[in-house]
């Protein structure tokens, strides 16, 4: 017969275990992982601005969370220093939390460099550092396999953190809401796409083609018979990002989409925009529903 002490010994020891599935500590500080897919991530950041006390610094590339959006002006609010850096891609999108940051007194900046200001992680108080793959999206806490890393102590990484942010910050300009808004284009269009070579613009059209390059496993969507028309490039490099999601590239032929990227004219190979990222393309109409 077991006694009421064995009961108690399996359930410190059970404890202990459940416990190390989400903290680690080390000389230096502590860890904590979480995954979306499991308990979820957007409560832990919000848990940790709330206890913000002088500062907080976030580099988001995409920024469309309402809950997190409200917490920062919260703290904002209660004195809490707080900047954001966000890629100007994103800074204007119909779903981003810039304007609305914005009007309640958080200064916006982005960063145009010759790629993506892709960072995601959030420094507070100058010791807890927030960082992994999770965007603050909706799409990123409801849809997507997504994990984060919060860091309590570490200095010398936090230090590290604070001097990548600050040499951001102070090359970025000061977004204003209107500033970098994304022009919306349609495919087919081609003069007002020739007009708009060099700027970042939401092209929509119906993808009539996907070839692939089995040498290079690189795609292109093409929304036109002709030679003059937009085409779409997938590199390998980003052609394994939709493998990862379990996106077959090939199920966009005949679907109407939205693609959201630089407009380029190849002197070689016409219109193109480059999709590096799969939140780049976004389905309106599958081919399904156009039949």
């Amino acid at each position: 017969m077991r006694t009421k002490s064995s009961f108690r010994l399996a359930a410190i020891v059970l404890l202990g275990i459940l416990g190390c599935q989400t903290r680690e500590r080390t000389v230096e500080g502590s860890v904590q992982f979480h995954f979306s897919a499991q308990d979820g991530i957007e409560w832990v950041i919000e848990r940790e601005i709330d206890a913000a006390a002088k500062r907080i610094d976030a580099a988001i590339y995409t920024f469309t969370s309402r809950p997190l959006a409200q917490a920062l002006v919260d703290a904002q609010k209660r004195g809490v220093r707080v900047r954001v850096i966000l890629d100007p891609s994103n800074a204007s999108g119909s779903y981003s939390k810039a304007a609305y940051l914005t009007k309640n007194g958080i200064e916006i900046r982005t960063e145009k460099g010759a790629g993506l200001m892709h960072h995601k992680f959030a420094l507070i108080d100058d010791s807890v550092l927030i960082t992994g793959s999770f965007n603050w999206t909706a799409s990123a806490e409801a849809e997507n396999d997504e994990n984060i890393l919060v860091l309590k102590g570490f200095p010398a990484t936090c230090r590290a953190y604070s001097r990548e942010f600050e040499r951001i910050w102070r090359d970025a300009k000061v977004w204003e809401e209107g500033e970098g808004e994304i022009v919306e284009l349609s495919a087919t269009d081609t003069r007002a796409l020739k007009k708009n070579v060099g700027e970042e613009v939401a092209v929509q059209g119906r993808v009539i083609r996907v070839g692939r390059s089995e040498r290079s496993n690189t795609y292109f969507l093409d929304f036109s018979e002709s030679k003059n028309g937009l085409t779409c490039v997938i590199f390998s490099s980003a052609a394994v990002k939709f493998e990862r999601l379990g996106i077959d590239i090939t199920s966009y032929e005949g679907a109407q989409v939205e693609v959201l990227g630089e407009l380029i004219d190849h002197p070689e190979y016409g219109l193109e925009i480059i999709i590096e990222e799969p939140s780049q393309i976004r389905v309106l109409s599958s081919r399904e529903n156009l039949l």
